[in-house]
């Protein structure tokens, strides 16, 4: 997906609407092609140029594997969203591309309730008030339960937690409360990969079975770490009917679920296709572990969140949960919310399911930005969701925004996106 990213931004910024027809002629799908002329290609690409100028990519979110993706732009003109709904194939081919701009980048981030107006050239006190009294109302409609942080220049302007973490024992969810931030796991794992491929340990070209030679899908040995980290590898995910029946107690760490995937057949052979992929990232936390001698839990809370001076994230376990411990309520499968704890593992993976603080979330923020993790640009956007969680990290120059959730997707992302767009008006 990198490569389609970086392909797009290049020909938006490239001053000719002749270089952007030369990148939808091999980036678009051909049903794209086939709607749209070439002067109706040329006129997204001066309405992107008008309203951007030249551009850069702020973060990019997605409700699911199968939801448009939603570019947030940064623009020497302005900001605003781009959303591109994409075929999987190699390459990546853009199916429909949507350029929003001022208040249509902004959407109403929950159903009847519009986000206050908002802009950056508010105080922080006045910040506060709005966003206080908005997450108030959608806690007490039971919308909303979670933290929420906005943060300027890596100081929290708004800061406050809502709803329960514990719904049986009525615990409240505080600033210090603990969440299941899904995907957002896969950040770190990345950072573990790029220290050890600095250090010399291993190089984006190793396979698969370069560590794990016995590796039970002859296929997949071929897969190299960079095809694992782009989702380009095809390894089995680990959702579906068979985690579903299998005893959660299975899982407490990293290996189990690594053990778990490998035994079943991949959804495709390495490079064949981009596919969204957390097997591929809990292959990634084993060759982890197999480089540095220490578990991948190990590895990340020594090398991650030690790095960043993060106390407050990890792999706790969740069927016996501290009262700092964020329990995630779904309604899936039905109208009433209930417990999510028998739809994950008991620990999280090297791709997703950790636990983590909205302070500890900041920190890292600041660890990026101070260069603690070489390699690595100074924004950050990722979310991760799953039924009962959903998080969101949106990182955009002075600004900050941070949302995280005990219920379901995708309220925490687009509350997180919604403020974020709004706040670099």
């Amino acid at each position: 997906m990198r490569a389609l990213f970086d392909a797009l931004t290049s020909a938006a910024n490239s001053g000719s609407a002749e270089a952007w027809e030369v990148f939808a002629q091999q980036r678009f799908a051909p049903e794209l092609l086939a709607d749209q002329t070439p002067a109706q290609r040329a006129e997204i690409y001066r309405r992107m140029v008008d309203a951007f100028g030249t551009i850069a990519i702020g973060g990019v979110t997605r409700e699911g594997p199968q939801a448009p993706l939603r570019m947030n732009i940064k623009g020497s003109k302005g900001g605003g969203v781009i959303v591109l709904e994409v075929a999987d194939g190699d390459p990546v081919r853009i199916r429909s591309i949507e350029v929003r701009t001022g208040a249509a980048a902004i959407e109403a981030p929950v159903a009847g309730a519009p986000l206050p107006a908002l802009d950056r050239t508010l105080t922080s006190d006045e910040i506060n008030r709005r966003l206080d009294g908005y997450f108030t109302k959608l806690a007490a409609d039971d919308v909303f339960s979670g933290v929420a942080m906005v943060a300027k220049n890596g100081v929290p302007v708004f800061f406050k937690a809502y709803g329960l973490a514990n719904r049986e024992k009525k615990i409240p969810n505080t600033i210090r409360t603990r969440f299941n931030i899904g995907s957002i796991n896969k950040e770190f794992t990345q950072n573990a990969i790029r220290q050890l491929v600095r250090e010399g340990k291993l190089a984006m070209t190793d396979t698969l079975g370069s560590y794990f030679p016995d590796y039970p899908q002859a296929v997949s040995r071929a897969a190299t770490i960079e095809q694992l980290l782009t989702h380009r590898a095809g390894l089995a995910d680990f959702f579906g009917a068979e985690f579903n029946r299998a005893p959660k107690d299975g899982f407490t760490s990293n290996a189990d679920y690594f053990k778990f995937v490998s035994s079943r057949p991949p959804s495709f052979a390495p490079g064949e296709r981009n596919q969204y992929c957390n097997g591929c990232y809990i292959a990634l936390g084993e060759i982890i572990a197999k480089v540095s001698g220490m578990s991948y839990e190990d590895y990340v809370a020594k090398h991650v969140f030690g790095r960043a001076e993060m106390t407050s994230t990890g792999y706790p376990r969740s069927d016996q949960p501290a009262d700092d411990i964020a329990i995630g309520y779904t309604r899936r499968g039905g109208g009433t919310l209930q417990p999510n704890t028998t739809m994950h593992g008991v620990t999280g993976s090297a791709a997703g399911g950790g636990y983590s603080t909205a302070l500890d979330m900041l920190t890292y923020v600041k660890a990026v930005r101070a260069g603690r993790f070489p390699g690595h640009g100074g924004d950050v956007g990722i979310a991760g969701g799953a039924p009962g969680t959903n998080a969101i990290l949106e990182s955009r120059g002075e600004w900050t925004v941070i949302v995280l959730t005990n219920l379901d997707p995708p309220t925490g992302e687009r509350l997180g996106v919604a403020i974020a767009n709004a706040l670099e008006r």
